[in-house]
């Protein structure tokens, strides 16, 4: 009757666990794109149960730059209670089963056209498409286009570096605002530059003048 009784108990905490378990995204960007708005169950981990957890089950946050998505119960207690919107961070509950931290994060996250190709390319034209949501997250992130030579890119800045100090650049801000035919970008990049120009060439004359 003993073990009768034992082997009931077992099943039923081994029952209990189970239903109290639950599923969550765990990801990060730095290791997988995917993992920018994972739609693929691979991302998904079975999380374990925690008597400290109860009203939430997963998060997504940012760190440094990336997004980073898991379990509730692999945070600290600090951590859960620091993690709010205005930290980049943000805790979520399941509803029937589906992971609830699978969406773009943070919400006004910039937006870019992103291509890559020749002048003869598609992605030299003036781009119909929806704009694409960049992979870093960095909180003045701009949209770039890029040629040089016979190729054009199309990205954002936090993943072009380069960019911020290259004449061969045309850098904008606002969501999807690299859109324009490439010729028209590299024309503004130079109108943006000619003040610097201008100025340039007085200041020649002007020591020319003095000496």
């Amino acid at each position: 009757m003993y073990k009768y009784f034992t082997v009931v108990a077992l099943v039923l905490a081994y029952s209990a666990g189970n239903a109290s378990a639950f599923w969550c995204f765990t990801c990060t960007t730095f290791n997988s794109t995917n993992c920018l708005i994972p739609d693929q169950n691979i991302l998904l981990s079975e999380c374990p149960p925690s008597p400290d957890v109860s009203t939430v089950t997963c998060f997504t946050r940012i760190v440094g730059q990336d997004v980073h998505r898991g379990c509730a119960t692999l945070l600290t207690a600090t951590e859960r209670d620091n993690c709010a919107l205005v930290n980049n961070c943000q805790l979520c509950s399941n509803e029937n089963d589906t992971a609830c931290n699978g969406n773009l994060f943070p919400h006004g996250r910039l937006h870019c056209h992103q291509c890559e190709g020749t002048t003869n390319s598609t992605c030299s034209e003036e781009i119909q498409t929806e704009a694409t949501p960049c992979l870093r997250f960095v909180a003045d992130d701009q949209c770039v286009v890029q040629v040089r030579e016979n190729n054009v890119l199309r990205g954002c800045l936090s993943e072009n570096e380069a960019c911020r100090n290259s004449r061969d650049c045309h850098v904008c801000a606002g969501n999807g605002c690299n859109f324009r035919h490439f010729e028209h970008s590299a024309a503004g990049s130079v109108i943006a530059q000619m003040p610097l120009l201008i100025g340039a060439i007085l200041l020649s004359a002007f020591a020319a003048k003095s000496l």
